[in-house]
């Protein structure tokens, strides 16, 4: 099997010039994919492909994830000022397209830029070369080496190299603004996932077993504390953008919560937050004296696989409500993320089905 690579470079940094120096012999370089990824499983997919190398602008933030999934992917960074990166940016013709901020452009660049310092750092067999040495064949000849499995090839470089090819900015912008949603979505993915992997460790040492693993029933305050990843991690795995769990309606919660009515059970390792399930307790028209538990938001971190942690949840949140004096507990199959498989779960539990749950969207009705 071949083995793919990946250039990392700020925008405008001959990344493009790259990808077509790169698309050489049975290799095909592209450029900027990672703007037509929709989820994880189409990163591992192209990582997985023979004769496949991309040069990216906007891949650094995610490294960790390309070497998780490719740990002997060849890599390179193309070193260029971040003033110099900025300044070629501003003086593209961009109207009608997007408005260039020179404060947010020169953010994001130098941010994309501390990401290229930690893969100088931390990526092992990295090729670290500067903007203005691909000038220069011998560099060029470094480069292609690098990546490919082949000679340099004197003549290939000698067709391109006085070429000057550049993508077109224009329509790829207008694709990004087209597709901004679902690369939100994705970008959230691979931040999550990337933090994921920071504190992998300290699941890992778990060895699979429930060892640390606490439960216990916390406030409003602690989750929305020490949550955020956690929801937002949901959020995505819904459909939904990752900062979307900041638009429920938690004044309502905060209200249930006040009277009694709100229960919310976590999970925690180390300290860290890795799944809750909360729980609307009420009285029920169904019978007098008795309280109804009806479960609404339920969430495991991928990152606890292994631990047998949804089920465990679960018991502890079912035994929670118990002793608030709860006789049923209302399980919910949702359609979104992991709901259509909790039919099954739930009958592990010993649940039946009761009724179906069906939803009119007046807004959409009207």
């Amino acid at each position: 099997m071949s083995i793919p690579f990946i250039v990392y470079g700020l925008p405008r940094s001959r990344t493009y010039w790259l990808s077509r120096f790169l698309s050489y012999g049975d290799y095909q370089c592209g450029h900027d994919q990672i703007r037509y990824a929709r989820g994880i499983d189409d990163v591992k997919s192209w990582l997985a492909m023979d004769f496949a190398g991309t040069s990216e602008t906007a891949a650094a933030p995610w490294w960790r994830l390309v070497q998780n999934y490719r740990p002997d992917i060849r890599s390179v960074v193309i070193r260029r000022p971040v003033r110099d990166s900025v300044e070629s940016w501003l003086s593209l013709d961009m109207d009608g397209v997007c408005t260039l901020d020179r404060p947010g452009t020169e953010k994001l660049f130098a941010r994309l830029d501390h990401k290229l310092d930690q893969i100088e750092k931390r990526v092992p067999g990295v090729l670290s070369v500067r903007y203005d040495d691909l000038n220069d064949e011998a560099t060029c000849a470094r480069v292609f080496e690098h990546c490919l499995p082949y000679r340099h090839d004197h003549e290939w470089w000698a067709l391109l190299a006085s070429q000057n090819l550049q993508c077109d900015m224009r329509g790829m912008t207008r694709y990004i603004f087209a597709n901004r949603k679902q690369i939100n979505i994705f970008a959230g993915q691979c931040r999550l996932k990337s933090m994921a992997l920071l504190g992998r460790a300290a699941l890992d040492r778990a060895d699979g077993e429930a060892d640390g693993v606490t439960f216990q029933e916390e406030s409003l305050d602690d989750l929305w504390r020490d949550g955020k990843q956690l929801m937002a991690e949901h959020c995505l795995t819904v459909g939904e953008t990752a900062d979307n769990y900041t638009r429920k309606n938690w004044p309502l919660a905060r209200k249930l919560e006040g009277v009694g009515a709100y229960q919310i059970v976590t999970a925690r390792m180390n300290g860290r937050m890795i799944g809750y399930l909360a729980s609307v307790l009420t009285d029920t028209l169904e019978e007098v004296d008795a309280i109804v538990g009806v479960q609404t938001i339920f969430c495991v971190s991928q990152d606890a696989a292994g631990l047998n942690l949804g089920m465990r949840l679960e018991r502890a949140a079912i035994k929670a409500a118990e002793d608030r004096g709860a006789k049923d507990i209302m399980l919910r199959a949702g359609v979104r993320g992991s709901g259509p498989k909790l039919g099954a779960f739930y009958r592990r539990l010993g649940a039946v089905p009761f009724g179906e749950w069906y939803k009119l969207d007046l807004r959409k009705a009207a």
